[in-house]
C-alpha cells in the first residue's frame, strides 16, 4: 500500500496542467528544459513547445575562462538543433547572449535565429553581443513583428534597407547603432515608444531624436571623435539620461521638456564647445523631482563665460557628483532652486570657500535634507557644514560620511566632536555620522 502511494506521488509535475508545465520549463535554463526529454517518454518532445528561448555562450565556455573553438562549436549546434527542432510555429520571447571572444561572431547564425523567432506572435527580442562586424538586421523584423513590446539589440546594429517600419506595439527599445537613419526610422513606425536605450557606436555628424510618446531616454556617446545632437524632441519626457564624454560637442536644439521628473547629466566639452552644456540645462529648468550632475557636467558649467544657470522652480533635490566643491557654484545652483528639499554632495574637498553675500531662499526656508558623502575635516569643508547648519531654518538632517575612516578612531572623533558642537539654525536638525 505504501508502496503503491509512492508511486502515484513520484511524478505530480507531470500531471500539472500543460500551461504550467510550460511556464517551469521556459524558467528553466535551456539546456535544463532539454535535458528533461531523457525523463520518461511522456517528457521526450515537451521542451519542443517552448515558445521562450534563452540561450547563452556562458555555459560552454573553457577552463581558461573563455570560448574556445571547441565551445563556440557546441555552442552553435546546440541553438541550431533546439530552433530547429522546436514544434510551434511561434516564439514569443527570444534571447540570446552571444560572446565569442577571441574569436568571430557567426554573424550567418545569428541572423539565422532572428529570422527563424520573426512574425506576428514574438514579443520580445534581446540580441547581446559583440564583434568588429556590423549585424545587419533582417528587414522582416521591422514589418512582421507586430506584437513586438520589448526590442534590444546590444550590438552594432544596421538594418537591410527599410521602406517602412511598423511596431505598433514596441514600449522599450535598446540600440547600439551605427546608422542614425535607422534609429529615425524605428521612432517614426513606434507610436507607442516609452523607454530608449540609445548608445553610439559610430561619428555622428547631424542626429535627431523625435518622439511624441516617449517618457524614457538613455543616450549615450563616449567614442566618437566629433558629434552633432542636433534635436531632442521628446515633450512628454519624464525622465532623461544623457552621458555625452567627446572632446567636441554641439547642441544645436532640445526642447523644454515641460514633464521631466529626473535628470542624470554626464556631459564633457572643451573650448568652445564648453558652452553648449548651460543650453543643454536650460533645457531641463522644469524637472520636478532630481537633478543629477557629474564631474564633467559641472566642470563645463564652472569654466563656460557670460552665461545665467536658469531658475529650477520645481526641483525638490539635487545631487552633485563633483571630486572638488566649487562653492560659488554650490550657492548659485541653490539660488535658483526656490523648492530644493534635499542636497546631496559627493565632494572631494570643498574648494576655496567663499561665504555668500546673500543666503540662498531654498537654504533658509525649504531644505531639510543634506548629505555630505565624503568629508575631510579640513578648513573648508567645516566653514561650509557650519555655514549651512547655522543658516538651513528648515534643516531636519545632516548626514557626514567619514568615507574609509572609522568613526571610532581617533582622528574620527575629533571630528565628530568639533561637527557636534557648531551652532544649529533649526532646532529640529539632526547629525549622522557615517
Amino acid at each position: 500500500m505504501e508502496k503503491r502511494a509512492y508511486s502515484k506521488s513520484v511524478d505530480r509535475i507531470s500531471q500539472l496542467p500543460e500551461p504550467v508545465i510550460s511556464e517551469i520549463l521556459s524558467r528553466l535554463p535551456i539546456r535544463d528544459s532539454v535535458a528533461t526529454c531523457f525523463l520518461s517518454r511522456s517528457w521526450l518532445h515537451r521542451w519542443k513547445d517552448l515558445q521562450l528561448f534563452n540561450f547563452s555562450t556562458f555555459p560552454f565556455v573553457g577552463q581558461k575562462g573563455f570560448l574556445d573553438e571547441q565551445g563556440h562549436t557546441r555552442f552553435l549546434a546546440f541553438v541550431n538543433e533546439v530552433l530547429l527542432h522546436h514544434r510551434r510555429a511561434t516564439v514569443r520571447k527570444l534571447r540570446i547572449r552571444y560572446y565569442s571572444f577571441p574569436l568571430e561572431v557567426d554573424d550567418a547564425a545569428l541572423k539565422a535565429w532572428v529570422c527563424a523567432a520573426i512574425g506576428s506572435h514574438l514579443e520580445e527580442l534581446k540580441v547581446v553581443s559583440e564583434g568588429w562586424k556590423l549585424f545587419t538586421v533582417p528587414s522582416g523584423l521591422f514589418t512582421c513583428c507586430t506584437s513586438l513590446v520589448n526590442l534590444e539589440l546590444t550590438c552594432s546594429s544596421d538594418a537591410e534597407e527599410l521602406t517602412q517600419v511598423r511596431f505598433p506595439s514596441l514600449k522599450n527599445l535598446k540600440l547600439v547603432f551605427c546608422n542614425p537613419n535607422l534609429v529615425t526610422a524605428i521612432l517614426s513606425g513606434s507610436p507607442i515608444l516609452e523607454t530608449l536605450d540609445l548608445s553610439v557606436a559610430t561619428e555622428l555628424r547631424v542626429f535627431k531624436i523625435h518622439s511624441p510618446s516617449l517618457k524614457r531616454l538613455y543616450f549615450c556617446d563616449v567614442r566618437s571623435i566629433r558629434n552633432e545632437l542636433a534635436e531632442i524632441n521628446t515633450p512628454l519626457l519624464e525622465y532623461l539620461s544623457l552621458r555625452i564624454c567627446t572632446s567636441r560637442y554641439q547642441l544645436t536644439s532640445v526642447c523644454i521638456l515641460h514633464n521631466l521628473v529626473e535628470a542624470n547629466i554626464d556631459c564633457y566639452a572643451e573650448g568652445i564647445y564648453v558652452a553648449y552644456i548651460p543650453k543643454l540645462l536650460k533645457s531641463l529648468c522644469n524637472v520636478k523631482s532630481s537633478l543629477v550632475l557629474h564631474p564633467s557636467t559641472i566642470y563645463c558649467l564652472v569654466h563656460a563665460t557670460q552665461f545665467d544657470l536658469p531658475e529650477f522652480r520645481y526641483l525638490l533635490s539635487l545631487e552633485l557628483l563633483n571630486k572638488n566643491l566649487n562653492t560659488r557654484f554650490l550657492f548659485r545652483m541653490l539660488e535658483r532652486c526656490s523648492m530644493l528639499q534635499v542636497l546631496t554632495i559627493h565632494q572631494g574637498t570643498v574648494h576655496a570657500w567663499t561665504k555668500p553675500t546673500n543666503v540662498p531662499y531654498c537654504l533658509s526656508s525649504k531644505l531639510s535634507i543634506v548629505n555630505f558623502k565624503t568629508y575631510h575635516g579640513n578648513k573648508d569643508d567645516k566653514e561650509l557644514i557650519a555655514y549651512i547648519l547655522q543658516e538651513g531654518l528648515a534643516l531636519k538632517s545632516i548626514s557626514i560620511g567619514f568615507g574609509y575612516l572609522p568613526l571610532n578612531s581617533e582622528q574620527g572623533q575629533r571630528m565628530i566632536n568639533e561637527l557636534s558642537h557648531l551652532p544649529k539654525g533649526s532646532k529640529m536638525c539632526q547629525l549622522h555620522f557615517k
